[in-house]
């Protein structure tokens, strides 16, 4: 209602690819992931921690310098690029990001800009869903399959949820290169809602 009244015209749109967004997104992101860090090895990049070998000091060196979810992606990239698994799962996520751009491409021949929730929850508590990461990446369903594709997509607040009362976010998502029509909506939107700047808006952290 609110973008009706700032001038927009609403339609519904279908993005079947996107409810493949997260799985090869999980695969893609990973295996780019696991390439781009192979280079801190402790010898030509990067931080160096001390071993009794090459072999040790390369291991401590990757055990002290990333996170556990850095660990998480690195071996499930390098696990989707090893022999035998590439055609089976990276191949077939690249697949679906292809299969993602024309479904985007399709509907902006109708329209300028799509809106979705940003999640489909609200925040969880921090650490909540460490030990279960399947968890934690569903509630990206909405937001990874533009990154998959290349997208502009801004996240802006549009009220608070009534069971708990946190904030919900809308999500705008612009054509590959459109930041401007993107911007200029996010801004709009956030003006007419009046939470922008508003400390008295925030919910306590």
């Amino acid at each position: 209602q609110r973008l009706e009244k700032l001038g927009a015209d609403l339609i519904e749109v279908s993005l079947p690819s996107f409810e493949f967004g997260i799985s090869a997104y999980y695969l893609v992101a990973p295996a780019e992931c696991s390439s781009n860090l192979a280079r801190y090895d402790a010898v030509r990049y990067g931080l160096r921690a001390e071993g009794v070998d090459v072999a040790s000091m390369t291991s401590r060196t990757r055990d002290a310098g990333f996170g556990a979810e850095v660990k998480r992606r690195i071996m499930l990239g390098t696990y989707a690029l090893s022999a035998g698994y590439y055609d089976a799962y990276y191949g077939k996520a690249q697949r679906v990001r292809t299969l993602t751009i024309k479904d985007l491409e399709r509907v902006y021949a109708d329209v300028d800009l799509i809106a979705t929730p940003t999640s489909p929850s609200t925040a969880f508590e921090f650490g909540a869903k460490t030990a279960d990461p399947l968890a934690m990446y569903l509630n990206d369903v909405f937001t990874v399959p533009v990154n998959l594709a290349g997208n502009a997509a801004i996240s802006v607040p549009c009220g608070t949820s009534p069971d708990d009362g946190l904030p919900v976010g809308l999500q705008l998502i612009a054509k590959a290169l459109d930041e401007t029509t993107m911007f200029r909506a996010a801004y709009a939107f956030e003006q007419d809602f009046g939470w922008a700047g508003s400390p008295e808006g925030r919910p306590p952290l």
